[in-house]
């Protein structure tokens, strides 16, 4: 089979990248994944304000908003233990990733894309050094001008020989929960710093509880941290009251996430690579949705530009990456700073001060818009 675009994984990344090539007017796209749909999927589901404007974009924006749990308000523990309210006018929603993602691919299908299911992609087809299609374990080929890695922190094609840094996560569900309406938390523990737990309302009924911890010491090297113990300390630490009430659904799960500050070896000839396969997530959030969602929207119109508009490729090439970097770099140059007040008395110092009406102020636009992602107002102002 011969298609204009071959992207292999159809998360948020690849997803969006199929519904913004059709929306272009390529329709010739083959979008692979090892999974059929509506599949489950380990995250914590959470879509922030950047998210929702892309989804907006892609179509897809109502329908999200009707299935999923808005969140107008976030909770933060201080390593101290202090607590401050943010609410904002920078609306978030959780969705679960099993309706999520199924959304995006319906999307793209409606618009003409072809879904391939289940495929495992083993191996490139290549020719004179530029990559031409993607072969199945099973032996099945799919032929293309040009291929999109969307395949996630693992992907098994990826050129970039850099050390991994790592965010490694486990998260629970929990029924019958108490927790404040359309509020979610942030727990800057000690234990987990400089990173934070979670607790994400999916529904009324059920809330996700996790945590997300470094992968690498200092040094770089595999941290020795006991996460299933770490994780026990801090539910008990934070809501061990609640959850003794509360009926637990399923077992704990977890998966890593990889990130980079200097994005880097995105290109290939005939190919692409966007989302996660690129090492794009907040390094300080674990954040990794809008990022892929975003990539892949970049690397439709890197695309477009060469099948419709006579672009050079190695012209559009240079183009995505830099568009890239001018994108994400100072923000994930900022998860590094946020890093560091998170490991600070900082935090706790201007929890002290937040009733006083310019520190609040200043605390929503500043720490609310670096957790989002995006500038936010104080909603009680």
């Amino acid at each position: 089979m011969s298609f204009d675009v071959a992207i292999i994984g159809a998360g948020p990344g690849g997803a969006a990248a199929a519904v913004a090539l059709a929306q272009r007017g390529v329709t010739n796209v083959a979008l692979l994944d090892r999974e059929g749909f509506p599949r489950d999927k380990t995250c914590g589901s959470g879509l922030s304000p950047n998210a929702l404007k892309l989804i907006q974009q892609l179509g897809i924006g109502a329908k999200v908003k009707e299935l999923g749990y808005p969140i107008n308000a976030v909770r933060i523990v201080t390593p101290g233990g202090r607590e401050l309210r943010i609410a904002s006018d920078a609306a978030a929603v959780v969705l679960l990733r099993r309706h999520f993602d199924h959304l995006l691919v319906e999307r793209a299908q409606s618009l003409g894309v072809t879904l391939m299911t289940p495929f495992r992609a083993d191996a490139l087809i290549e020719e004179d050094g530029r990559v031409r299609g993607v072969k199945s374990f099973e032996g099945k080929e799919v032929h293309a001008k040009y291929v999109l890695f969307a395949d996630g922190a693992h992907s098994v094609f990826s050129q970039d020989q850099r050390p991994k840094r790592s965010i490694s996560t486990l998260m629970g569900w929990w029924e019958n929960f108490e927790s404040a309406p359309n509020t979610l938390d942030m727990i800057f523990d000690k234990d987990v710093a400089p990173l934070y737990g979670w607790m994400f309302p999916e529904t009324n009924e059920r809330v996700n509880i996790g945590i997300c911890v470094d992968g690498q010491d200092e040094s770089g090297e595999k941290s020795t941290k006991n996460l299933r113990a770490t994780f026990e300390g801090f539910l008990e630490r934070h809501y061990g009251q609640r959850l003794a009430s509360a009926k637990q659904v399923g077992k704990w799960k977890g998966h890593p996430i990889v990130y980079t500050t200097w994005v880097s070896h995105m290109t290939r000839p005939g190919g692409l690579y966007l989302g996660e396969a690129a090492r794009l997530t907040h390094n300080a959030t674990g954040e990794g949705i809008s990022q892929a969602m975003e990539s892949g929207v970049f690397a439709a119109e890197a695309l477009s530009s060469v099948l419709q508009g006579g672009v050079k490729e190695e012209k559009a090439w240079g183009a995505y990456v830099q568009r890239h970097r001018r994108r994400f770099t100072g923000a994930f140059v900022a998860g590094h700073a946020l890093r560091a007040v998170i490991a600070s008395p900082v935090l706790d110092n201007v929890a002290d001060m937040y009733n006083q009406p310019l520190v609040r102020k200043l605390v929503v636009k500043l720490l609310g818009s670096a957790l989002a992602g995006s500038a936010v107002n104080d909603r009680t102002a």
